[in-house]
């Protein structure tokens, strides 16, 4: 499929943006650093119609402190809370109860069955990723951003 043809149909269709987005786009200063921002410019420009966890917050903040500082961890948290074009999704007891099953019965690591939980409360099929665990879960798709 042509790189246009796959945009396109993104365009069209929910993605779910995994916390290591916002991370590359924050400590790399590498192209995958370069190329998560431009996906995050897209998301911006209204060319996806994004969704992620409020679990990501806490994520991108943590990852980001380890790395650099508790102040660039901070205005990281404020500035994804203020991103335009991602819908946050709650994650409640529901999407806790359905994350312990799909830990039990899938090779996902705590988080990511959250993540795979929250997509699923909303029926999104398709996830913004580096994790390759997300491959071994049938019915959904996986869309490097560093490729």
């Amino acid at each position: 499929m042509k790189k246009e043809q796959e945009d396109q149909e993104l365009k069209s269709e929910e993605v779910y943006l995994d916390s290591n987005l916002f991370i590359k786009s924050i400590i790399s200063i590498t192209a995958e650093g370069e190329k998560a921002r431009e996906v995050i410019s897209k998301i911006k420009n209204g060319e996806y119609n994004a969704h992620t966890s409020t679990l990501t917050l806490d994520e991108v903040m943590w990852v980001v402190q380890k790395f650099k500082d508790k102040e660039t961890a901070y205005e990281a948290g404020k500035t994804l809370m203020r991103a335009t074009n991602i819908n946050f999704i709650s994650v409640g007891i529901e999407i806790i109860s359905k994350s312990l099953e799909i830990y039990k019965n899938t090779p996902l690591d705590p988080r990511d069955s959250i993540h795979l939980a929250t997509m699923q409360s909303k029926g999104i099929k398709t996830i913004i990723s580096q994790d390759s665990d997300f491959d071994k879960i049938k019915d959904i798709k996986r869309l490097d951003f560093s490729k």
